[in-house]
C-alpha cells in the first residue's frame, strides 16, 4: 500500500509536469515511506538532465540516509557501470562520467565507511540498494591522493571498519607518504584471524606503498604467527624481485 502510494504520487507529478531533481532527492531522507527512496534513486537516474547540482545540495542536508544516498549516486554517475548500456530506457548521461569530485563528496563518502544500516538495516529488515562502504571505499581507492587527509583522520575513527578500510584505500591508493601511519593497522591483518578475506586485501595495500613498507614489514617478522610471517616473506621478495612473468 505505502509502495502504491509513492507510485501514485509519483504519477501525480509526471501527470502535472515531470518531477524535478529537486522533487526526488527530498525523497531520498529517511522516514516511514518504505521503498520511496528506491524509486526516487532510480527515477533520478532517468531524468532527462543529470541532477548534480540538487545531489550536491543533498550532501549537506542534516539528514544521514539523504546525504548517503546523494553520495552513492553521484559515485555512479561519475564511475558508470559497464552493464548500464544495456538499459535501452536510460538517458545518455548515464553511459559516460558525468560530474565531479568534490571536497564534500569525499568528506561524505569517508563517513559511509562506518558500520551503519546501509544496504541492510537488520533492525528494521529494510534492503536499500546503496553499498556505501563498499562502492565508497572503491571510488576513495581512485582518489585516494585527494582525499589524503580524511582517510588519514579516519585512521583514528573509533568504528573498526571505517578505520580499516581508510587504511586499506590508502594503502592500494598508493599513497606512500602515509605508510607510517597505515602499516602499523594493516600488518596485523595478515595474521590469522576469523575476519574473512583481510589478509588478502592488506597484503595488496601494503604492496602497492612500494619499498616504504619494507622496514615495517622486517620490524613484525620476529613475533609473526605462521600465515603472518608468509605474507611478510611473500611481500618482500615481490619487493625485492618483482616477478617478471605469470609462473
Amino acid at each position: 500500500m505505502i509502495r502504491a502510494t509513492f507510485a501514485l504520487l509519483i504519477l501525480s507529478v509526471v501527470a502535472s509536469g515531470a518531477p524535478t531533481a529537486a522533487e526526488l532527492v527530498e525523497h531520498l531522507r529517511a522516514d516511514d515511506t518504505r521503498w520511496n527512496a528506491i524509486e526516487a534513486m532510480d527515477a533520478l537516474g532517468r531524468l532527462r538532465e543529470p541532477p548534480l547540482a540538487a545531489l550536491e545540495r543533498a550532501l549537506d542536508s542534516e539528514d544521514w540516509q539523504q546525504r548517503q544516498l546523494a553520495a552513492e549516486l553521484r559515485w555512479r554517475y561519475i564511475y558508470p557501470w559497464s552493464w548500464l548500456s544495456e538499459d535501452d530506457n536510460l538517458p545518455a548521461w548515464r553511459l559516460e562520467s558525468t560530474g565531479t569530485v568534490t571536497r564534500r563528496l569525499l568528506e561524505v563518502t569517508v563517513e559511509g565507511l562506518r558500520s551503519d544500516t546501509l544496504p541492510y538495516d537488520r533492525e528494521q529488515h529494510r534492503y536499500t540498494p546503496a553499498s556505501n562502504a563498499a562502492d565508497g571505499y572503491r571510488a576513495l581507492v581512485k582518489n585516494a591522493d585527494a582525499a589524503r587527509d580524511l582517510l588519514e583522520a579516519g585512521l583514528e575513527s573509533d568504528d573498526y571498519q571505517q578505520k580499516l578500510l581508510c587504511a586499506l584505500a590508502l594503502g592500494t591508493g598508493g599513497v606512500s607518504e602515509s605508510v607510517e601511519k597505515t602499516a602499523p593497522i594493516l600488518i596485523p591483518h595478515l595474521r590469522h584471524n576469523d575476519i574473512r578475506e583481510d589478509a588478502k586485501f592488506s597484503i595488496f595495500a601494503l604492496y602497492r606503498f612500494g619499498d616504504s613498507v619494507v622496514p615495517h614489514l622486517e620490524a613484525a617478522l620476529p613475533k609473526a604467527d605462521a600465515q603472518q610471517a608468509q605474507a611478510i616473506r611473500l611481500l618482500m621478495l615481490n619487493l625485492s624481485q618483482p616477478p617478471r612473468n605469470q609462473a
